[in-house]
């Protein structure tokens, strides 16, 4: 069944120029940078000291060096010791390390405390940043594998980020808890009827425990400028769970799924058969005719007006269940309201079952 994503929009729409990358080869270099300044360890928490730094940020001093603490870190060490994080903010810097102070001595769990050594070291300045505190069974996937590996995948080969409306880097991204990477290619298209069929993918990852590594594979009709993926068919996710085998997962399950939809240019046969099938099955003659026979299924009249419309002016025989489906896809495209795009193109993806 078509239909439209949105996950690479939504990176598109909210991630700030920081956190915005020009190439892989870019974001490799960070990420391996980070890598190679983090340290992780399993420690309990009680004993590890907490006090207010001048600028009101909290640094954590026990048997570890001075850190600061981030934001995402804060989050999840309130939520080991069950600490209302949201209220703690609320209140001044000197009580909210004396209040989690005492959930850590109260609570005497371990966790994983992953830290990151700054590169410059200031007199009177933390040293390193506790980014993350986890489960003891934790599987962390580095963010560098995983670029990495998908540098190795498209080696010499066209892959590329999808253009963006606007000449802001966009399509790789990577912050203090995530990256999320959106490649298409465009060579060797699968055509079927008027409609050329690339292959696109989304990975993402996080190593402070903010998400899980995902990889998400799919064929496609046409990428927006804002990053949304319309006409997507054959859409596949894998999912791993940051536990204590992640790491093996990843090179044992994420790594060839990748390599073998990478160098693939072949299209399922189930997907030929599913479009062959809705290009000669004729719904009816005329405009009229094809409203009353899609009227069950809940299209306006409008509808179908823009759909017969654009599917014209696309080359596609709107007669047939294919054509009035690109049809209708086209005319979602258009909607100005992303709600009203999707119950479009859900609806119409429905009719290719």
């Amino acid at each position: 069944m078509s239909r439209n994503l949105y996950d690479a929009h939504r990176q598109w729409a909210s991630r700030p120029p920081d956190e915005r990358f020009s190439s892989l080869d870019n974001l490799l270099e960070f990420t391996g940078k980070r890598k190679r300044s983090s340290v992780e360890d399993v420690r309990p928490l009680r004993g590890l000291r907490l006090f207010a730094t001048v600028g009101g940020a909290l640094t954590l001093n026990g048997s570890i060096q001075t850190s600061l603490l981030t934001n995402w870190a804060f989050t999840q060490l309130c939520q080991q010791v069950s600490a209302p994080s949201g209220y703690l903010r609320s209140l001044s810097p000197e009580i909210t390390a004396q209040c989690l102070e005492y959930g850590i001595n109260a609570n005497g769990v371990e966790s994983k405390i992953l830290i990151r050594k700054n590169d410059s070291v200031q007199e009177n300045k933390p040293q390193n940043m506790v980014s993350a505190f986890t489960s003891p069974n934790y599987g962390r996937i580095w963010d560098y594998d995983v670029v990495e590996a998908i540098l190795g995948a498209i080696q010499d080969s066209p892959w590329h980020t999808p253009r963006p409306g606007s000449d802001y880097n966009s399509g790789i991204y990577a912050s203090d808890r995530d990256m999320f990477v959106f490649l298409v290619s465009d060579e060797n298209p699968v055509e079927i009827g008027h409609a050329k069929l690339g292959r696109g993918f989304f990975c993402w990852n996080s190593e402070t425990g903010a998400a899980t590594f995902g990889l998400t594979t799919f064929l496609y009709n046409y990428v927006c400028g804002n990053h949304i993926v319309w006409g997507a068919e054959q859409v596949e996710e894998l999912r791993i769970i940051h536990r204590n085998h992640a790491l093996n997962r990843f090179y044992s399950d994420a790594i060839p799924l990748m390599n073998h939809f990478i160098e693939n240019r072949g299209l399922d046969d189930t997907i030929k058969d599913t479009a062959t099938r809705a290009m000669e099955k004729q719904i009816g003659d005329s405009q009229d005719e094809v409203f009353k026979r899609l009227q069950p299924n809940q299209f306006t009249k409008r509808e179908i007006e823009k759909a017969w419309e654009h599917g014209i002016a696309e080359g596609e025989d709107v007669r047939t269940t294919w054509g009035i489906v690109q049809g209708l896809t086209a005319y979602a495209r258009n909607l100005p309201h992303i709600d009203k795009r999707v119950s479009l193109e859900r609806r119409a993806g429905a009719l290719l079952n």
